[in-house]
Order: C-alpha cells, then sequence, then structure tokens
C-alpha cells in the first residue's frame, strides 16, 4: 500500500510539471521581459535618485547663497546708517547737540527694528572731565557722572588721563547707562582701540549691563571711530592723536535679522542658523548653539547642522564674521523627495507590465496602434512645452470662424498678448526658469478663459485668445483683457526667485476690424503694438489711426535713414561744471535732427526709434566722430562726454570704432569720457566686463548714467569699472523740497568717495539747487543754470583752443 501511495505522488507530480512546461515556455518572452524590466527601472531610478540629490543640492546651495547675501546687504545698511552718524559728526565744524543726535538717530532707523540702542562716545580727558559732567546735566540727564564697571555694578570712575563715557544715547536719560566709561571694561575698551586703529567698523558679540525687557543674549555691539574734521588719518599715530570718540549702536541680533529675511520675502525652503564668531577659545560643536534660528523647531548645535547637509558661509558685521550654517527646510520645496526616481521607478514597471501584456496579449497591437496614431495628431497640434495648443491649431480655429462668420455665424475676437519684461528672466535666471514661467502664465490665462475659449502658444512668449459668442464682444474682450493683465501682474514663485512680469494685449473684433486671417492678426498686432509703445502691461483695441500711425512711423524711419546718409544729424554740446571752482571742466555731446521740412526734431521723437530699428548703430558712430573731432580743437582741460545705446554694445566693432574715432581726430582718450546706462549691464555681464576694461586700458572715462531710475544695484559699482556715477535730474528736482532727495544724494556721494568714484549731478537749473547739492559734495554739475546745448559754433571758450596733432603718418 505504501509503494502505491508514492507511486500516485510521484506520477501526479511529473503530470503537473508537464502540464505547466507548456506555459512557462508560452510566458517565457513575458517572463524576460518583467525581470529586464524590472532591472532597468530599478538602475533607472537609482540614477535619477542621485540626479535629483545633485539637482536639489545646486538648487539649496543656491537659494542659500541668496539668502546670505540678502542678509549681508541687510546687515550692511544697518551699519552705513551707523556710519552716516559718523559723518555728522565729522561734517560740521559745531558741536552736535544731544536734540540733533537724538533726532538724526530716530530718524536713521525708523522701521528698522533690531537696534536696541544708539551712543556718542566723545574723547574726554582729565581736564575736560567736570565740564562734560556738568553740561550733561544741564541737558537734563540728573545726577550724570563718568562711571566704571565694578562687578555687576557701576561706581564713580577714578581719574584717568582719558575717557570713553555715553554722553549721548537714545535710552532715556533716567537709564544708567548714561556716563558708562567704555575704556574701564577690557573687551569694549579692545573693540574701541582696534577701531580706532583700524579707521573702521568694528564689534563684538555682548551682553547689556542695562538688560532690555525679556533680553537675552546674543547682542552685538558695533563701534565706529569719529576723527576731528579735516585732519589726518593715514597713520595709526595721526589716528590715535586726532580721535573724537566712538558712534556706537547695539543690535538685537535675532530680532535684526528675522526682520531682514521678512522684509526681503526670505525663502521658506531654506533655514538659516546663524552662529557665534569663532574665538581662541575651544569650544566643542556640540555646546555651539545659534545666535539666531529661522527654523520652528529647537535650535540645533553646529554639530547637529555638520551631520545633515547644509551650506556654510558668513555673516560680516564690521570686522567680525559670524558662522552662518543653511540647510534645507524639513518637508520643504528643497528637501530631496525623490519623487522623480519613485515615477521612474512606476513608470518602468508600469512600461514593464505594457510591454509583458503587449507580448501576451498580441491581439490588442492594433487598438494600440490607433491610440498611438490619434497622439500623434494631438501632438501635431500642441505646445509642447506649456500643453496649450499651438499655432497651427489656432490658424485652423481662426480659418473655420471665419469661414462660419461668412455664413452669419457669430461674431469673435482675437487678443493677441505678449510678455513684458520675460526676455529680463530668460536672460538673468536662465532659459530653464523661463521655461518654468511660461509654464505658470499658461495655467494663470487657462484660468481667466472660459472652456469655449481658445488658448494657444503662438511661440515665444506670445500667446494669442479667440473669444467668440458674446452679447456684446467689445465689451467682453475688454473685461477678459481687464482680468488677464491683472492675473500677469501677480508675483510668480520660481525655484528661489520671485518674478514680476506683465502683459501687454492687442485686441481684433471680426468682422468689424476685418473678416480674414491676415487682416485680423495685422490688426491685432498694430493694437499689440500700441499697448508696448503706450507703457507696457495695458490692452488696447484696434482702430483706424493705428494703421495711420504705422504708416508715419514707417516714414519718419525713412526719413532717419536718409538724415544719417545726407548728414541732417547735429551734435549739440551742453557743459558740465567743477561743483568747487564752478569753471567748465567738459561738455556733453546730444544729437540733433534738422529735418529739410520739420524744423529740428527733439532726441525722443527718434531715438527710440533708432535703436528699436538698428539705425543707433551708424547714428551713434557719427556722434562719436564728430564729438571727438570737435574736442580736438578744444582747450586740453575740457573733456567730451558720449552716449553709448545698449544696442551698440552688441556690435562687436564697436571697440574698434572706438579706437578710430580717437585716432582720426587725434583727441587723448583720457579726455573722452563714455556715458553708459544700467541697462547695458543687464545682458552679456562677462563680455561687457571685458569690453569695459578694454576702454580702461585706452585711458578712456566710464561714466554710470541716470544712475536711480533703474535697477540701481550696487553690485554694478563693484563689479563693473566706472570712474563717474551721473545722478539722475529726477532727483535734482525734488532736491529743494524733499528732505529724501538730499538723503539719497548724501549717500550716493558718500558710496561714490568710498569706491573712489566722482558724482555729477544732472538737470540743475537753480541757483539753490546748486549750492545745495555743492553742500552735498557733488563732484560735477549739468543743467541749463551753466548752459543749455548748443552748436559747436556758439560756443566760447575761457581758454585758447589748442589743437590736437594728428600724427603725420
Amino acid at each position: 500500500m505504501g509503494g502505491r501511495d508514492q507511486n500516485d505522488q510521484d506520477r501526479k507530480r511529473v503530470t503537473g510539471w508537464w502540464r505547466a512546461a507548456p506555459l512557462l515556455r508560452l510566458y517565457r518572452p513575458a517572463l524576460v521581459a518583467v525581470g529586464v524590466g524590472l532591472l532597468f527601472s530599478a538602475v533607472g531610478a537609482a540614477a535619477v535618485a542621485r540626479w535629483e540629490d545633485r539637482v536639489n543640492r545646486i538648487e539649496f546651495e543656491n537659494a542659500a547663497e541668496t539668502e546670505a547675501i540678502v542678509m549681508q546687504n541687510g546687515m550692511n545698511e544697518y551699519i552705513s546708517r551707523l556710519v552716516a552718524l559718523r559723518t555728522l559728526f565729522e561734517s560740521t565744524n559745531e558741536e552736535i547737540t544731544r536734540s540733533e543726535f537724538e533726532t538724526f538717530s530716530v530718524r536713521l532707523f525708523e522701521r528698522h527694528p533690531g537696534m536696541l540702542r544708539i551712543g556718542w562716545l566723545p574723547r574726554v580727558n582729565r581736564k575736560e572731565r567736570a565740564e562734560y559732567e556738568a553740561a550733561a546735566v544741564t541737558d537734563g540727564v540728573s545726577g550724570y557722572r563718568i562711571k566704571s564697571l565694578q562687578g555687576d555694578g557701576f561706581a564713580t570712575a577714578p581719574q584717568s588721563d582719558e575717557y570713553f563715557p555715553v554722553f549721548y544715547s537714545t535710552q532715556p536719560k533716567t537709564s544708567s547707562v548714561y556716563g558708562m566709561d567704555y575704556a574701564t571694561v577690557p573687551e569694549r575698551r579692545a573693540i574701541l582701540e582696534r577701531a580706532r586703529d583700524n579707521d573702521r567698523v568694528a564689534a563684538i558679540r555682548t551682553r547689556l549691563y542695562e538688560p532690555r525687557e525679556g533680553g537675552r543674549l546674543p547682542d552685538v555691539l558695533v563701534a565706529i571711530p569719529v576723527y576731528a574734521k579735516g585732519t589726518s588719518r593715514e597713520a595709526v599715530a595721526d589716528r590715535r592723536r586726532n580721535l573724537a570718540g566712538f558712534v556706537v549702536g547695539i543690535f538685537d541680533l535675532p530680532l535684526l535679522i528675522q526682520s531682514i529675511r521678512v522684509t526681503t520675502g526670505a525663502s521658506p525652503a531654506v533655514s538659516v542658523n546663524v552662529y557665534p564668531p569663532f574665538t581662541g577659545q575651544i569650544v566643542s560643536l556640540e555646546q555651539t548653539q545659534p545666535d539666531y534660528s529661522s527654523a520652528a523647531t529647537a535650535p540645533q548645535s553646529m554639530r547637529d547642522v555638520a551631520r545633515a547637509v547644509h551650506w556654510s558661509g558668513s555673516l560680516k558685521i564690521g570686522d567680525t564674521d559670524w558662522q552662518v550654517r543653511a540647510m534645507p527646510t524639513a518637508g520643504g520645496s528643497l528637501e530631496t523627495s525623490y519623487d522623480r526616481a519613485v515615477a521612474v521607478l512606476i513608470v518602468g514597471m508600469l512600461l514593464t507590465l505594457s510591454l509583458s501584456t503587449y507580448l501576451m496579449l498580441a491581439s490588442r497591437n492594433s487598438r494600440r496602434l490607433s491610440v498611438a496614431n490619434r497622439r500623434v495628431l494631438e501632438l501635431a497640434q500642441t505646445d509642447i512645452l506649456t500643453g496649450l495648443p499651438n499655432r497651427a491649431f489656432f490658424l485652423a480655429r481662426l480659418d473655420e470662424l471665419n469661414g462660419r462668420l461668412e455664413d452669419g455665424g457669430p461674431t469673435f475676437s482675437i487678443l493677441m498678448l505678449d510678455l513684458d519684461r520675460f526676455k529680463n528672466v530668460n536672460d538673468s535666471l536662465g532659459h530653464g526658469a523661463g521655461d518654468a514661467l511660461l509654464r505658470q502664465v499658461a495655467q494663470r490665462l487657462k484660468s481667466a478663459v472660459r472652456a469655449s475659449d481658445v488658448l494657444a502658444r503662438l511661440g515665444g512668449d506670445e500667446f494669442a485668445i479667440i473669444q467668440e459668442a458674446c452679447e456684446d464682444q467689445r465689451a467682453c474682450s475688454t473685461e477678459l483683457a481687464g482680468r488677464i493683465a491683472r492675473l500677469v501682474t501677480e508675483p510668480f514663485l520660481l525655484p528661489g526667485h520671485r518674478v514680476e512680469i506683465g502683459t501687454s494685449i492687442g485686441i481684433a473684433i471680426a468682422p468689424d476690424h476685418g473678416s480674414d486671417q491676415e487682416q485680423l492678426l495685422k490688426k491685432a498686432d498694430l493694437a499689440l503694438y500700441r499697448s508696448k509703445s503706450a507703457g507696457r502691461n495695458c490692452f488696447t483695441i484696434y482702430d483706424e489711426a493705428m494703421s495711420a500711425e504705422l504708416e508715419a512711423r514707417n516714414t519718419l524711419e525713412g526719413d532717419l535713414r536718409d538724415a544719417i546718409a545726407r548728414c541732417q544729424l547735429e551734435v549739440h554740446y551742453q557743459p558740465f561744471v567743477d561743483a568747487l571752482s564752478g569753471a567748465r571742466r567738459g561738455f556733453e555731446a546730444l544729437v540733433r535732427w534738422r529735418h529739410p521740412t520739420r524744423g529740428l526734431i527733439p532726441p525722443d521723437q527718434f531715438i527710440a526709434l533708432a535703436e528699436e530699428t538698428g539705425l543707433i548703430v551708424p547714428l551713434g558712430e557719427f556722434v562719436l566722430r564728430r564729438a571727438c573731432a570737435d574736442a580736438a580743437g578744444w582747450p586740453s582741460e575740457l573733456a567730451v562726454a558720449v552716449n553709448l545705446s545698449p544696442i551698440q554694445f552688441k556690435e562687436a566693432d564697436l571697440f574698434e570704432v572706438i579706437s578710430a574715432a580717437l585716432a582720426d581726430s587725434g583727441l587723448p582718450p583720457q579726455r573722452l569720457e563714455i556715458e553708459i546706462t544700467e541697462s547695458v549691464l543687464l545682458e552679456r555681464g562677462v563680455e561687457n566686463h571685458a569690453f569695459m576694461e578694454r576702454l580702461k586700458d585706452l585711458g578712456i572715462e566710464l561714466a554710470l548714467d541716470d544712475f536711480g531710475t533703474g535697477y540701481s544695484s550696487l553690485s554694478y559699482l563693484t563689479a563693473f569699472p566706472f570712474d563717474k556715477i551721473k545722478i539722475d535730474k529726477s532727483f535734482i528736482r525734488n532736491l529743494t523740497q524733499q528732505p529724501r532727495s538730499s538723503a539719497i544724494i548724501s549717500s550716493i556721494v558718500t558710496l561714490a568717495r568710498g569706491l573712489d568714484m566722482s558724482v555729477t549731478a544732472e538737470g540743475v537749473e537753480t541757483r539753490e539747487e546748486f549750492e545745495r547739492l555743492k553742500a552735498l559734495g557733488v563732484n560735477f554739475a549739468q543743467g541749463y543754470l551753466f548752459g543749455r546745448p548748443h552748436p559747436i559754433e556758439r560756443i566760447l571758450f575761457d581758454a585758447p583752443v589748442e589743437p590736437s596733432h594728428l600724427d603725420a603718418a
């Protein structure tokens, strides 16, 4: 019995194998495909995960570096406001009163949280002690005396050769800090000596001896030396001898940094920790806690940060560096989530499943082929980047609506959209950011239109909409255009950046403005051009006057071409003078067009047209050559300033053109000043910097024109080799009525002085403005007060003309 049972089991096992074998042979390709597909999916997911990690790290490091730069710029602004107090003490011969100090200090730091107190520490010798103590009492500081720190309290300071007491302060006059002698506190005396000897801002991490409500470490003390007006500070001995005192400020570092981050819209995806400066003391990284942490969780020690993904940098306050460590915020957009790797794995598995299913169910090939054919047709009429219909679909739909219109179909309108300032985003942030921005714009536009409307991307930053079936087509199209304009002006959030753009819209309505495709598109384009000319970020409905304007513009363009060819352009010269002596230092060359029938045409009517059409290149070369030739015959101390257009900077032979103008005229390069606007610096930064360095090597001076009206980035002043800043006339116009204009000009002058640049004020028209500018320290002035632009033959030179001698060769 036992043997028979065993034989039955063996028979069943063999029978089962023979039944399974055909199935295994049948599904072997599918099984192989499953194994290979899973292997490649896993390898691909691992590779994508490594790529995601690398990309996220790069994005995080860029975002962290941006946050550090923003914090540093904010800190520099606070320091510069303290430096303004030093300027207050050093710029007057009269003693600054307590009231003036308090008023100026409070106004400087209005809406700037984080500044706890500001003080003035005069240098007081033994003989002056009683006089200062009496003066403070007279000013209302009851019981004022010079005190020294003993333990945790104060006592009357012993006799000494020199004191640095708190004489003025933003604290109430009842505060115990008045009279505190910093010379008796070793760590504070050390920072004062460091600031004095180095003539620079010095800072330390300190504690308050009169704690504030709820106060805790860390607080930062910043000291700025003040020297007697007009004295030398070249050597250390000079600084020690001519020291007048110190301006000191106490910062609440956490509150200050938090206010900077809130004001500048810091990225929530980056957590920032600021740690104390490294000192000579050996401190465990485990014990090093941050002075500031942006994370909502408990602050992390420096060791904890070092173990995770982080970015290291520094925050410079005066001459001391606080350590900055940044990490991706937990759950934030910069934390690697490996979504793409998971997607690759899932897609790989799905492809594997699809392939195995295909191998098992060959009968579905025909259906899959038909689906693929439909998908190809959809892609042919779809914009790949945004997922919107493309130009081909748009034109086909427009032809269809025009055909219906001929048969009594509904009216419709075409809205042509062009994004404003999109090129700046592409140039500054890269094409990846530009593509991301286009996708976000497409989503907003989709939310603004109806399901029956056609929204298409025509190419680049151009979009188009067909709106139909409205009772009042004109009212509906203007309402839609206004809604779109408002939507697009709202900020866009790109990785690590906040971008603001606008859109210009042109509208054409069928059949009022045409009944065929070419007419409607042409007239919508004309309306779009009018919107761009009107200042952008607006919409315009076509009217017949636009065609006339286009014709007039084409006529003016033709006339301008003839004027350049026939030398109908003139160069007029406006003087600029030395602010101190009043002597002329040179002239700015300004182009004028004397039209044979329309008379003298001002530049604002043809310069923009010249730049749009490229005529600015020959026009600019004419002005440069004429200015150099005329200036060669002027007195040798007079320079000539020539403006260069951003369009000219794109010309490969611009350097040769300038060199040829100098060589042909014999004008020394040192007498030529090239004026450049900030828009030049936004594009091709590396190439333009190299070009400007070549001009500097020749000896040509470079001026940043219309400073304050564009982006006014301070980085341009340090990154590019400018010799001069020209303050735009809009600041001069309000100089005598608005104190803020004076403060801005004073700041620009101080900044230029620190960068070894001179300052020219444009648009000076009154003696009062000129006197005010002189008091603010401007080097040169230009405007109608000193002379209007005139042709060369109407200019009288004070000095005899010394003609330049051209090389005989």
